[in-house]
């Protein structure tokens, strides 16, 4: 997923630098929908250009960070438009690690529940609280990213619900 973010971002912004790229990633809230860490993002980069999808357009300007800006080949282009339609036509269920224990409630102790609960509500609530930071300034992004998150944090709000309910029912 992260080369396929990467491909995207290049089609938007062809001859960016490297880093130019993991700012916009860091800057939209890419996070929210994809685990990605400087390593990774670096890692990727690497890995697109040996597979030709990108490649270096070399920079001669002496002072900056980064030597090389990128853009995509028509490999690339063409890996990108599969990509979109592979990620687009996926439609696979969410899950969460915390439901699994759920099956084995009546084997643990009831102030464990209670434990377990709590914390799955602080996160949720943080999880929301953090959706909430990042459309406080909806002029700086894309429409369909507010779309997306504004749902996000409609799932939250209602697996909120959810745990507070359980939690009062224990």
């Amino acid at each position: 997923m992260i080369q396929f973010l990467i491909l995207g971002l290049l089609k938007k912004k062809p001859g960016a630098y490297g880093y130019e790229l993991l700012t916009d990633m860091e800057s939209q809230y890419y996070a929210f929908f994809v685990n990605f860490t400087k390593g990774s993002f670096y890692y990727n980069l690497q890995q697109l250009a040996e597979k030709a999808l990108i490649e270096k357009v070399a920079d001669d300007v002496p002072d900056k960070r980064e030597k090389n800006r990128y853009q995509l080949t028509a490999a690339g282009i063409t890996a990108f438009e599969q990509q979109f339609a592979h990620y687009g036509r996926q439609n696979k269920p969410i899950t969460f690690p915390f439901y699994t224990p759920l099956l084995f409630t009546d084997q643990v102790a009831p102030e464990q529940m209670d434990k377990l609960l709590k914390s799955q509500i602080e996160q949720t609530q943080a999880k929301i609280r953090a959706i909430d930071a990042a459309l406080a300034n909806p002029a700086d992004l894309q429409p369909m990213f507010i779309k997306m998150m504004t749902n996000s944090k409609r799932h939250h709000e209602v697996n909120l619900e959810w745990l507070q309910e359980q939690l009062e029912n224990q």
